[in-house]
């Protein structure tokens, strides 16, 4: 058989990075006192963020590591008070929630948090005038005595960065720490990856016949995939897409790193890995690519005006 197997894995798309569990914010009534909201320290935090680019880095006891943690989701509000912030985080377990209450006399922040089945965390800490807060806080589960220290640090008005570092009853780090950086989610930019999310899940279900699958690309789509030619059009497409299934089928993890509009027209940069496996049994080959799709409507629907993936080198 006589295939490049780092044109095989182009043939499906993707599952999103961020199709969001919880689609309803926190509702409620403050007869009237909407104003209240700009004059909350939490201000900047009120509203809908997920992880940027889903990384994630963590030490639990041994070596650092950075993984991706796709589909967190957080939604932030005040309750019914100038000096409450209620958050709901929803995504890999363990999901939980958070609040934080600000007494406006002794400028502290009091902090009560509940994650799975048994991570609870009471602390207080202080919000800065620019709205970086800072935490020390406890939690059930971990070794008595110990903390954490917390830092929201505000890159700019739609972007934080948070740490939590662990302390001994000494106040000596013990080297355990998570961290992440949270991005904004704009209902556009969520309703965007939402639509787009349902299109890559069609091209990633190997079960489904191509005939479905090419519903999903505009008529004239441009599709361009390393060592083979351009394909023009759903015709072109298909045809390649049935030569390939011929030779195996492909599993893979694709993550959406950036979404842009522009008018109609959407650009969507991401990268793909996974492994194909050869119908004649031959070894399975693991590969990894980055790829550009320019998404257009069609008729009120979106569609696959182009694709451009770009296999990346060996590691």
């Amino acid at each position: 058989m006589n295939i490049k197997y780092s044109t095989v894995l182009l043939l499906f798309g993707l599952a999103s990075s961020l199709t969001l569990a919880q689609q309803a914010s926190i509702s409620f009534e403050t007869n009237g006192l909407d104003s209240l909201i700009v004059k909350n320290p939490f201000q900047n935090f009120i509203g809908e963020w997920t992880l940027k680019n889903d990384s994630w880095i963590q030490n639990w006891g041994g070596e650092t590591e950075t993984i991706k943690i796709p589909k967190h989701h957080t939604v932030s509000t005040q309750i019914n008070t100038a000096n409450t912030l209620f958050s709901i985080i929803d995504g890999p377990q363990p999901n939980g929630h958070i609040f934080w209450s600000y007494n406006p006399v002794s400028k502290m922040v009091h902090h009560l948090s509940s994650f799975g089945a048994l991570r609870a965390g009471v602390g207080e800490g202080s919000v800065s005038e620019n709205g970086d807060v800072t935490l020390k806080i406890s939690f059930e589960g971990e070794p008595k005595e110990t903390y954490r220290i917390y830092t929201y640090t505000w890159v700019n008005q739609d972007e934080y960065h948070m740490k939590s570092v662990q302390y001994d009853f000494n106040d000596q780090p013990t080297g355990l720490f998570y961290e992440g950086t949270f991005v904004r989610l704009i209902k556009e930019e969520r309703t965007l990856r939402t639509q787009i999310a349902s299109i890559l899940y069609v091209l990633d279900d190997n079960s489904i016949p191509v005939e479905e699958q090419l519903h999903v690309y505009a008529d004239d789509v441009v599709h361009m995939a390393p060592g083979s030619e351009v394909h023009l059009g759903k015709e072109a497409l298909g045809n390649y897409l049935r030569e390939q299934r011929a030779y195996g089928k492909a599993k893979m993890t694709h993550e959406i790193m950036e979404l842009e509009s522009f008018g109609h027209v959407v650009l969507m940069r991401g990268q793909v890995t996974g492994t194909f496996y050869p119908k004649d049994k031959a070894p399975s080959v693991a590969f990894r690519t980055k790829n550009l799709f320019v998404f257009m409507p069609t008729e009120g629907t979106l569609k696959i005006k182009k694709v451009i993936y770009n296999a990346s080198p060996e590691q």
